[in-house]
C-alpha cells in the first residue's frame, strides 16, 4: 500500500480512537463494496476519499452522540453563573419600534410578516426573495405581536446565507419568541486533563433557562471541553449536561465520580485563575474605569468585603435582591462626610444567599456605573453614581446568620405550517 495512504489511515485511526487494524479493515471494506482495486493508484485514492467521508461522519456522530468521546466529565466548581438572558427580547422591541416608525420599510426588508384575521383563518404576507408571498395559515405563531385590531406582525429571519456562505435553512421563517443564553465561569479539570483550568461555559435555549448549579460547590458535570480556547459547551441533546450534574458532597466516597477535595482550596484556585480580575473594594472605581471598554465577557471583577446590610425583597422590575458590602480594613475617619457609602451588589434570583449581615464574603460579578439623572429623568453631564456590582457568584469565608432564593418557566413554538 502507498506510504502516504498508510500514514493518513493511521492518522484517522488516532482521531477516531480505534486501532490501525480496524481502520485498515474499514478501508478495504469500503474499496470492496465500491468495486475499487486498491492496487491501482487512482482507485486507491478514491477509496481513501470515501474512507475520509466515513471518518467525518463518525466524528460528527460522536460530537452529537450522548456517549461520544468529545463529551467528557468535568470536576470543579463554578465561580460565576450569569442570569439567563432572553436575547430575542431586544430584537422584538427594535422590530416593533421600527415597524411603528415605517412599516413599509420593515416589511420590504423582509424583517417581518404581516398577518390579518380573515374568514378562512390567518392570512400571512411576507416578502421573500424580493417577491410578496401570501398564504392562509391555521394559527398564529407564539412570536406574533399585535399592531392593530386583528392584525399582527411576526419577526422573520431575513439572512439568506451564513458568513460561511452556506445557505440559511431558517431564511424567511419566524424567529422564536424567546432565545435564551447564559454564560458561566467554571474552574475544573476534565477526564482527560491533569491541571485545573478556567473554562467559560456557554449555554443556550432550555439548558440556559434551566441551569441552576450552585457556585462554590464541588460538582461533576458533563460537556464538550475545548482546552485550547478555554471553553466548555453544555450538551442539550437528551438533557445530557442537566441530567449529569452531581455534587461531590452528595456522593458516597466509594463512587467512581467522588473526588477527595481535602487537599484543594477554592480561594487559592480562584486567585490563580482570575488574578487579572482581582481588585480591592477601595479600588473598585479605578478598576471599573480600566476595564469598562473591554468586551462584556471580559469585564469580571473579583473582590471581597463584609456584608453591612441586605435587602432580600426582590425588585419588582428586575427580581434582584441587594447586598451591601464594605472593606474589612477601611480606615474611616470620625467625620460623617468621610464615611464612604457601601458598595451595592445586585443579586439575581438563582444565587443562593446562605449567610447574613456581618459575613466575610468574596464577590464575583461585573462592575457597573450609571449616570445620574435630574428630577425630569434626564442624564446629568459628567455626573455618575457610585460603581455597583452585578453579582454572579459569592463565596462566604466567614458566615454570620442566614437567608433565601426564587425560579422561572418555559414554552415552545411549532412552525411546521409556515
Amino acid at each position: 500500500m502507498d506510504e502516504k495512504i498508510t500514514e493518513e489511515l493511521e492518522a484517522l485511526a488516532k482521531r477516531l480512537e480505534i486501532t490501525v487494524e480496524d481502520i485498515m479493515e474499514k478501508y478495504n471494506s469500503i474499496a470492496k463494496s465500491n468495486n475499487l482495486n486498491i492496487e491501482e493508484e487512482r482507485e486507491a485514492m478514491v477509496a481513501l476519499t470515501l474512507t475520509r467521508n466515513w471518518a467525518r461522519g463518525m466524528l460528527r456522530r460522536d460530537t452529537a452522540n450522548t456517549g461520544g468521546k468529545l463529551v467528557k466529565n468535568g470536576f470543579g466548581f463554578f465561580v460565576a453563573v450569569e442570569d439567563a438572558r432572553d436575547v430575542q427580547q431586544w430584537n422584538r422591541n427594535q422590530v416593533m419600534s421600527d415597524y411603528n416608525s415605517n412599516s413599509n420599510v420593515v416589511f420590504n426588508e423582509e424583517r417581518v410578516a404581516e398577518i390579518e384575521l380573515v374568514e378562512a383563518g390567518y392570512q400571512k404576507s411576507q416578502v421573500k426573495n424580493g417577491e410578496v408571498e401570501t398564504k392562509v395559515i391555521p394559527n398564529l405563531p407564539d412570536s406574533a405581536m399585535e399592531v392593530d385590531e386583528n392584525k399582527w406582525i411576526v419577526p422573520l429571519d431575513n439572512r439568506k446565507t451564513w458568513p460561511s456562505g452556506d445557505n440559511n435553512d431558517g431564511y424567511g421563517l419566524p424567529q422564536p419568541k424567546e432565545l435564551y443564553r447564559r454564560r458561566a465561569q467554571f474552574i475544573a479539570k476534565h477526564s482527560e486533563s491533569e491541571e485545573y483550568n478556567l473554562y467559560v461555559v456557554n449555554m443556550k435555549d432550555d439548558l440556559a433557562k434551566n441551569f441552576n448549579v450552585e457556585t462554590f460547590r464541588w460538582v461533576n458535570i458533563q460537556g464538550i471541553y475545548k482546552d485550547a480556547e478555554n471553553l466548555m459547551y453544555g450538551v442539550s441533546k437528551n438533557n445530557q449536561t442537566l441530567n449529569n450534574i452531581v455534587y461531590n458532597d452528595s456522593l458516597n466516597e466509594e463512587s467512581d465520580r467522588y473526588v477527595d477535595v481535602s487537599g484543594l482550596n477554592m480561594e487559592t484556585l480562584l486567585a490563580n485563575h482570575l488574578s487579572d480580575n482581582l481588585t480591592e473594594l477601595t479600588d473598585l472605581e479605578s478598576y471599573h474605569d480600566s476595564i469598562k471598554h473591554e468586551p462584556v465577557s471580559s469585564r469580571l471583577v473579583v473582590t471581597d468585603g463584609i456584608v453591612s446590610s441586605m435587602n432580600l425583597v426582590p425588585n419588582d422590575r428586575t427580581g434582584n435582591r441587594t447586598l451591601y458590602i464594605e472593606p474589612l480594613d477601611a480606615n474611616y475617619g470620625f467625620e460623617e462626610g468621610d464615611i464612604p457609602e457601601p458598595t451595592p451588589c445586585w443579586v439575581p434570583s438563582h444565587i443562593n444567599l446562605n449567610f447574613g449581615v456581618g459575613s466575610d464574603v468574596i464577590i464575583i460579578g461585573r462592575s457597573n456605573q450609571t449616570q445620574k439623572k435630574d428630577e425630569m429623568g434626564m442624564p446629568i453631564p459628567n455626573e455618575y453614581n457610585s460603581v455597583s456590582i452585578n453579582l454572579f457568584g459569592v463565596f462566604p469565608r466567614v458566615v454570620v446568620g442566614a437567608s433565601e432564593a426564587v425560579s422561572s418557566a418555559s414554552e415552545s413554538d411549532d412552525i411546521q405550517y409556515w
